[in-house]
């Protein structure tokens, strides 16, 4: 799969239809953030359909709704009577009304006909798809491919579950070796134990520094400071072998010293690199407002946190049996990344091991009174002195 290292300058379409094969497009936060960004593209969208079946546009109810998406629901004999319903009714958009934008929101292949015969007819076609369902060379056929990454499913609230998180996965090595100790009949523990010891030499061989500027010569675009698509950069930095398949992308990104911000913070879809100057400057005013401000307006939600798990005074936490319950006290949200919130507070958690965090330790303050006294006491031990 080839895709465009830099993403594109967004054209601003006069009449757009959109076509929507929700059998393969079915992942609902994708498909509201592909609808959120259809709105930026086209002065009016005349046309707004899901193709599918009964189970497949019930999954994304919700959204066709949100954004005024028409479902078109289909008797299915076979896969083709959807694509099909899709197709004819493009062709129909096309011929009848005054479209000059097209997108068509899967990845399947099937569709390849059709946005060449758009693209004859003097049409601008798009397509949005998942990263991990689009076809071979989709760019030799649409003017534009937008790929989406796959939205990570919440933690289950059910601790025993929660064991993920403690297994390194940063890396495609990983399961390569799990998979050839499976095979041989192995122990599985050994192996993950060397694939961490592996994951941690790539990691330590490469500073914040470096990272940064992989990310940078893989999008150029980034160093303007402007917001890009967060699926654009991640395909880009993918394809030169920078972002592994399996890696996290907010996991990722964390390891950069906040020198890329992710937005929106729960199901981040943008990013934008923060350069020196004004990553000093961000800095600078943090220290400013907690010198100006002793009573952190963070101290409530730390309390919160606290009166939930109060084992936290006692000493290191697993962040598997953390989160949950910050989860069902609905003090952390349930498609928030803990490293995201807790990243709010570095003066009171504290994340271990950086980059694959597994245990989170509460950091005591310090007494003001006992602050103010030390410069006092020097003063006088050097006037003994």
């Amino acid at each position: 799969m080839t895709l465009p290292q830099e993403p594109h300058k967004v054209r601003t379409a006069r009449n757009m239809a959109v076509f929507i094969d929700a059998d393969n497009l079915n992942d609902a936060t994708a498909l509201d953030h592909v609808l959120m960004d259809l709105r930026h593209r086209a002065e009016r969208v005349l046309y707004k359909r899901a193709y599918g079946r009964v189970d497949s546009l019930k999954g994304i109810e919700s959204v066709l709704w949100r954004h005024g998406v028409r479902p078109v629901s289909n008797m299915i004999v076979n896969k083709v009577t959807t694509d099909s319903a899709l197709v004819i009714d493009a062709v129909e958009a096309v011929c009848t009304q005054d479209i000059d934008t097209v997108a068509i929101c899967s990845g399947d292949a099937d569709f390849v006909p059709l946005a060449t015969w758009v693209r004859e007819r003097g049409c601008h076609v798009l397509c949005f798809s998942l990263s991990n369902k689009i076809f071979a060379n989709p760019e030799s056929f649409y003017d534009e491919v937008i790929l989406l990454e796959v939205v990570e499913k919440p933690q289950s609230p059910v601790i025993s579950k929660i064991v993920e998180p403690e297994v390194p996965v940063a890396t495609d090595l990983n399961f390569s070796l799990i998979a050839e100790a499976q095979s041989s009949g192995g122990q599985i523990r050994p192996v993950v134990e060397a694939a961490s010891e592996s994951t941690a030499l790539v990691q330590q061989s490469l500073t914040q520094k470096d990272l940064v500027e992989q990310v940078l010569q893989a999008v150029p675009s980034l160093r303007n400071g402007q917001s890009q698509h967060l699926s654009q950069v991640v395909a880009a930095l993918r394809q030169r072998g920078v972002l592994g398949k399996t890696t996290k992308t907010s996991v990722w990104f964390a390891q950069c010293g906040g020198r890329f911000q992710l937005q929106p913070l729960q199901q981040p879809n943008q990013i934008a690199y923060i350069s020196d100057a004004k990553a000093k400057q961000v800095a600078k005013a943090s220290r400013d407002t907690a010198s100006a401000s002793p009573a952190m307006p963070s101290s409530e939600m730390v309390q919160r946190v606290l009166k939930a798990v109060p084992d936290l005074r006692l000493g290191p936490q697993m962040l598997s049996q953390v989160v949950p319950v910050l989860r069902q006290k609905a003090i952390i949200g349930k498609t928030t990344k803990s490293t995201a919130f807790f990243g709010q507070f570095p003066s009171h958690f504290k994340l271990s091991p950086k980059g694959q965090p597994t245990q989170v330790t509460y950091i005591e303050p310090c007494a003001p009174h006992v602050a103010k006294n030390i410069p006092q006491r020097r003063a006088a031990a050097n006037g003994k002195d």
